[in-house]
This record gives C-alpha cells, sequence and structure tokens, in this order.
C-alpha cells in the first residue's frame, strides 16, 4: 500500500473529531469498534451489551462499575483494619491491664504510642480519607467521552481504496485462512480429531464455565489496577521501570527506522515533511496509551540543540478496555492544565495495598503526581507548532485480533509494539498471525514483557519454544534476549519495599516480517484469504467463546 494510503487514513481520523476552524486545539481521536455478532441465539443474553442504542454508542456502563467496585473495596478495607483494631484492642485490654488505652484517642500519643490498636487507629483515619481523595480522581478519569464509531470488518479481502481506510465497513466472505495446513487430510479424520478434541475441551459457555477468564477481565478493567497504571505510565517514579522498557523499544525503533521518504512519493525529503519507514507503528494492549504517546512524541531530530521539530511516527493505540481507554482519553487531552490545578491530580497508589509483606508502613501513605512535568511541558509546546507538524495519535477500543486480522488490515503498519501484552493471549497463534497479517512484508515487531502466561491461557509456551513459534509463522529474528535485569511491575521500589516481591526478567526481541517465500509452507497465505474465518473455526474447536458475539474479549492485557 502507498504512503499516500496511509497519509489518507489518518488524515481521515484526525479531522473527524475536529476541524481547524472550530479549534486548534492537539486532540486524539478515539475510535471504538461495534464487535460483530451473527449470533442465532434467541437468548437476549447472547446479544452484546454495550450495543443498546441504534447509533451503537458505548454505553460506557464499565466506568460506573469500576467506580462502584473501587468504593466497595475502598469500604472493605476499612471494614478489615476495623475487624483488626478490634482484636487489636481487645487483645491488649486482656494482656495490658495497667496501660491507659484512652491515650490512643490522643493525636499526640497516637504517633508515638507502640500499641498495635493505636496505630490501626491511625491507619483507619488515613485510609478513609486517601481512598476517598482517589475516587475523586478516578471519577475525573472514568466518565464518558466521545468516540468515533467504528464496524468491525470480517471477511472482506477487497483490496479497493475504500478498504484502504482503517475504519471501512465491508461485507462478509467465505474465504478461508488455513493454518495448520490439512495436509490433504479426508474430512472424516478432521471430523475424528475434532470429536477427540471435544472430550477434553468443554465448549464455552457464557456463565460460571469461565469465571477464572471473568475474574482477570475484572482486574485489568478496575480502579486499582488504573492506579498502577497511572503510576508506571504517567509518572516520575515509574521513570525507571519506562526506560528498561519504553525507552528500550524506541531505540530500537529509531536504530532501524531508516530514511524518511515523503507520504506522498518515495523521494527523500527535508525531516520536517517526512514519515518514518516504520510508520505507521500499532501499539497492541495500549492501556493507558504511554508507549504510544512516547513513540508518536518522539522527535526524529533526537536533538535539544535542533531548531527542526518533525515527528516521523504515525502511531495507532489499540485496547480492548473501554476503562482503560477513559483513563487515557482524559490523561491526552488534560493539554492545558493550570498550576494551581496540580492538587487535584495527586494519588495514593499504595494505600489498598494487601497487609502482608509490608516493611515500612509509613510508605502506604506515599502520593504520586500525574502527569508528570516533562508530558505537560509537551502538552503546552504544542500550542507553538503548526497543526500540520503535530503528533499524530489515534486510539482504537476494540478486540485486537477481531480488528486487525481482517483482511481489510492487511500489511496496514511498518511496526508493530507490544510491551507486557503477549502473555495475556488465550492462544498465542492467534496474537502472532494477527501481528503477521498487519505487518507489511518488511516490517518490525518489537516486544518487552514477561511470558506470565495468564489463567486464561491455553498455551503456555516457554520463551525457547514461543522463538521457533515465531520463526515458523514467517519471522527473522534480529534479537532475542532475556533481561538479566530484575524489572518491577508498577514501582521501581516494590522489589525492595517488602518482604516479598513480584519482578520481572522481561524477554526482549525485534523480528522482521518476510516474505512468503522465505515463510515455512503451513503458514504461507494469499491475500484473499480470510484468517479471521480460521480464528473463528479456532475458537469453536477449543471451547471458546466466538468473535462474532463477544463484547469483550478472552485475552486480558497487563
Amino acid at each position: 500500500m502507498r504512503r499516500s494510503a496511509f497519509a489518507a487514513i489518518f488524515f481521515m481520523i484526525m479531522t473527524s473529531i475536529s476541524s481547524p476552524e472550530a479549534t486548534d486545539e492537539w486532540k486524539v481521536p478515539f475510535v471504538y469498534y461495534v464487535p460483530p455478532h451473527t449470533s442465532t441465539s434467541s437468548d437476549p443474553g447472547d446479544a452484546p451489551h454495550n450495543n443498546e442504542n441504534n447509533d451503537q454508542q458505548p454505553s460506557f456502563r464499565e466506568l460506573q462499575t469500576s467506580l462502584r467496585y473501587y468504593r466497595e473495596m475502598a469500604e472493605g478495607v476499612i471494614k478489615k483494619l476495623s475487624i483488626s483494631h478490634e482484636v487489636a484492642r481487645r487483645t491488649e485490654q486482656l494482656l495490658f491491664p495497667h496501660h491507659d488505652h484512652s491515650t490512643c484517642r490522643s493525636p499526640e500519643r497516637l504517633q508515638s504510642s507502640s500499641f498495635l490498636s493505636c496505630r490501626l487507629e491511625e491507619k483507619i483515619s488515613k485510609s478513609a480519607i486517601l481512598l476517598e481523595k482517589n475516587s475523586i480522581v478516578l471519577e475525573r478519569l472514568l466518565k464518558p467521552f466521545p468516540v468515533i464509531v467504528g464496524h468491525s470488518t470480517i471477511g472482506s479481502s477487497s483490496k479497493t481504496s475504500e478498504n484502504s481506510n482503517l475504519f471501512a465497513t465491508s461485507s462478509s466472505t467465505n474465504t478461508q485462512f488455513t493454518f495448520p495446513p490439512s495436509n490433504n487430510d479426508s474430512k472424516t479424520h478432521q471430523h475424528s480429531m475434532q470429536l477427540t478434541l471435544t472430550r477434553y475441551i468443554p465448549p464455552y459457555k457464557p456463565s460460571q464455565t469461565n469465571i477464572d477468564q471473568d475474574l482477570d477481565e475484572a482486574t485489568y478493567d478496575s480502579a486499582s489496577h488504573i492506579l498502577t497504571h497511572l503510576v508506571r505510565d504517567w509518572t516520575d517514579s515509574g521513570k525507571t521501570i519506562r526506560t528498561d522498557t519504553h525507552n528500550w523499544i524506541l531505540d530500537q525503533v529509531f536504530r532501524l527506522h531508516g530514511s524518511c521518504t515523503s507520504m506522498d512519493t518515495d523521494l527523500e525529503l527535508e525531516p520536517s515533511h517526512c514519515t518514518s519507514t516504520l510508520s505507521p507503528v500499532l501499539v497492541p494492549g495500549a492501556g493507558m496509551a504511554r508507549l504510544a504517546f512516547d513513540i508518536a512524541f518522539a522527535r526524529g531530530d533526537r536533538s535539544e540543540t535542533s531548531n527542526i521539530h518533525y515527528y516521523p511516527f504515525t502511531v495507532q493505540a489499540v485496547d480492548n478496555s473501554i476503562v482503560m481507554a477513559s483513563a487515557a482519553f482524559h490523561i491526552l487531552h488534560f493539554n492545558y492544565i493550570n498550576d494551581h490545578d496540580r492538587e487535584h491530580l495527586e494519588v495514593f497508589p499504595f494505600v489498598a495495598d494487601p497487609y502482608t509483606n509490608e516493611v515500612n508502613s509509613q510508605l502506604r501513605w506515599t502520593s504520586e503526581i500525574f502527569p508528570e512535568d516533562d508530558v505537560l511541558e509537551q502538552f503546552r509546546h504544542l500550542h507553538n507548532q503548526q497543526s500540520s507538524n503535530r503528533p499524530n495519535l489515534s486510539y482504537v477500543i476494540g478486540d485486537f485480533v477481531s480488528v486487525y486480522a481482517s483482511p481489510s488490515r492487511h500489511a496496514m503498519f511498518g511496526s508493530i509494539a507490544t510491551c507486557f501484552f503477549i502473555d495475556t493471549a488465550t492462544n498465542i497463534y492467534e496474537y502472532i498471525l494477527t501481528i503477521r497479517n498487519a505487518l507489511r512484508v518488511g516490517g518490525v515487531w518489537i516486544n518487552v514483557g514477561p511470558v506470565q502466561w495468564h489463567r486464561n491461557a491455553q498455551l503456555q509456551p516457554s520463551v525457547d519454544e514461543l522463538k521457533e513459534i515465531i520463526s515458523l509463522c514467517g519471522f527473522k529474528i534480529i534479537h532475542w534476549e532475556v533481561s538479566d535485569k530484575l524489572l518491577a511491575y508498577r514501582h521501581p521500589n516494590d522489589i525492595l519495599n517488602g518482604t516479598r516481591s513480584e519482578a520481572y526478567r522481561p524477554l526482549k526481541f525485534v523480528v522482521v516480517l518476510q516474505p512468503d517465500d522465505c515463510a515455512h509452507d503451513e503458514v504461507k497465505a494469499s491475500d484473499d484469504e480470510d484468517l479471521i474465518s480460521s480464528m473463528e473455526q479456532l475458537r469453536q474447536a477449543t471451547g471458546r467463546r466466538s468473535i462474532f458475539t463477544s463484547t469483550k474479549i478472552d485475552e486480558t492485557t497487563s
């Protein structure tokens, strides 16, 4: 696909949100993909719950659910502390009868008292205040926001200019992408194999059958997880983690992106009018969009002294969580904040942490400010830039596989960056082949993250097995390593602040998509073959919910 097509796609996205006549503010378009459904069930419960309106706008019900769960969680924290306080108070009265327990009620003595009941009183008081402050901030982040409604293009293999549009709607066909190949086996043998699988894999039922899977989804959509991502992605404290993840990805992108070329021709141009050969960049599992932001705002000159500012990468983030998308929207559009509003951006991400493995109880009250000053400065810098020379960033809310395995998305991206994402797959083959479909030949896939496969995972390959699968699917390994450095998930101090900690040695790799004649015969496919039809058959054969009826994916993002 010519770069002029890419330019048209993303120009349409940007202008659809706001016209230059209306405002000169920099805005990020958020596109909500209406999940496709072809259910034949008469059960109303099978219909997508968030497509109630005629215009198929999201209901944003998940936002209120997330806020309600956070308040219920906060109440649970206070209740648990209150029970602990009562147990401690009774214990101390019985074991230390001569002690004046009323001293706990004096603020001066409360701080100096060694009795646990006194310390618990302090925890109850502080926790109640800080949890309420968190709720106020979360209410600012988790509220409805404007979206463009798109439709997943299932089964279209047309290569017309209309399908070059990222948000075009196309009809379904019955073409099929076969993986693995049938090897000329008879239909009888295939049917026999499916019956054998059925003995071990129960069919999907939208009830308690998939309770573990639903628990993972609820965790990712929780307000508590929003606070975790805020700390890691949008505060000064998370810089150490981002240096080993986002910055590493950026280094690989700039090492590989080569010369800049015009979006309308193949001629090299002045830096301020060019785009990278690795653009557009797709960021699956984008969460609160910090990695996508960092790539989009990466200056092509990468020099503090240069007077030329240009952004060579057009970036599209994608995540299936409307809760994460809401928080990302309100951060990305927090462009013109006044300094006196900073107190409204203070959160206390550790206040509801478990009361186990805790070394220093005072660290629980640590606050974090978001976004950090560097981000605010970049937002303010947009005022001084021409609208034609600003970062290009968009955000898609939808299922990564059902949207990007479509033939209409074939070879649309020059690079794909995944960070703490691949281990969220239920079936890793789906992710790899979807990435293969979305990348153009010669495109680069850059990854950072663990292989801590989630509870929903049906396949859990080791690092060496994963390397073989990726090679099998037509990628050339450029760089492959498991980091020797331990990396915290939320905050760099989490590793040392407890008697037990969770840390990762992330898998880092860079792979390049090879032409079909370099790929294994098993995974060769012509442009008109429909990968997503094969995905649907795979899900039916392995007891998972259908791509065509699900409103939430059964993969969750770290």
